[in-house]
């Protein structure tokens, strides 16, 4: 396939949704640069990056690409929309790098949806985190072909996004982005504000993100778990009122422990939160009785506006 064409199927979705998750979750506005050709001899490690194995017909890494200066401007600008309040770190640390994660798999993740809506013959693993340069090499290994786009993002600086290609045989394929609307709780009754509400989340900064949204809601007695096994144990033990969960979590994913906490009898009222749109993923859910999705992000001007609609009961 031509560069062009590589960068129409398998990169502009990439593209396109990390300007609007950009502009979603950090208030910034990013600008793609043309799409060129990098020669794998003079390719350097950056700093940071955000990775996807391509395997199938495509087989390589995508990889968005950053200076440590823009991952950290990035990073503060996440916190920054995610709690309403200043940051200015000037290093990763713990909390940049749980904000970068989250804006990452957001991106990975809506667009390996959007990818996986077709009928293409290669697939995305889940997002990765590289930091150290030594780590680059086995990635470069047996790579003929570097597709480069840069990103401007406006006072801040750029980034980029790599396709690294070892082998491709695919057919050209056209893609366009869809926009991505949560699935509003039809119920009625407000829920009680000393209700009991299970938080259920893998990142502990959209845990922390959440929880402040509820107490400006005056709901206070909120618990947490960071996957889908210790949540089914807490609906066991602790019987919520009303839970929050994630749909991709370590240990146990959010649709199987909402399969199991339904196979034990359990009719809590459940939100489900998703940074995917996949219609099938929504579909099986909803069959096992949700109260909606949110689909991500979500950030500090509307936050708890947002999860205000979904506190409610039948």
């Amino acid at each position: 396939m031509s560069v062009e064409a590589l960068h129409k199927v398998v990169l502009y979705p990439f593209i396109t949704e990390s300007i609007a998750s950009l502009k979603a979750m950090t208030n910034l506005s990013g600008t793609a640069g043309e799409a060129f050709v990098d020669q794998v001899g003079d390719f350097r490690f950056k700093g940071y990056a955000v990775c996807s194995d391509v395997t199938g017909s495509l087989d390589g890494v995508i990889m968005m690409h950053h200076y440590p200066e823009t991952a950290i401007a990035i990073g503060n600008s996440v916190c920054e929309n995610l709690f309403g309040e200043n940051y200015a770190y000037d290093e990763i640390n713990e909390e940049l790098s749980h904000a970068l994660a989250e804006w990452g798999n957001t991106i990975v993740g809506r667009s390996t949806d959007l990818h996986s809506r077709y009928s293409l013959d290669y697939d995305f693993s889940a997002p990765y985190f590289v930091q150290d340069m030594d780590d680059m090499e086995k990635y470069l290994e047996d790579v003929k072909e570097i597709i480069t786009v840069p990103i401007a993002v406006e006072g801040v600086g750029r980034y980029y996004f790599n396709l690294l290609i070892r082998n491709v045989n695919s057919q050209n394929v056209g893609i366009k982005r869809e926009q991505s609307q949560g699935i509003v709780n039809a119920h009625t009754k407000a829920l009680p504000k000393d209700s009991k509400v299970l938080l259920v989340d893998d990142s502990s900064m959209i845990r922390k993100a959440i929880k402040r949204y509820l107490a400006e809601l005056g709901y206070n007695n909120v618990i947490e778990a960071d996957d889908g096994l210790s949540a089914v144990e807490i609906v066991k033990n602790e019987a919520p009122d009303f839970m929050f969960m994630d749909v991709v979590m370590g240990e146990m994913n959010g649709d199987q422990a909402l399969t199991a906490i339904r196979e034990m009898g359990s009719e809590i009222p459940v939100v489900m939160l998703s940074s995917v749109t996949d219609k099938t993923l929504v579909d099986q859910c909803e069959a096992q009785g949700v109260s909606g999705f949110i689909f991500k992000p979500i950030q500090a001007d509307s936050g708890a506006e947002i999860i205000s609609d979904y506190l409610r009961i039948a």
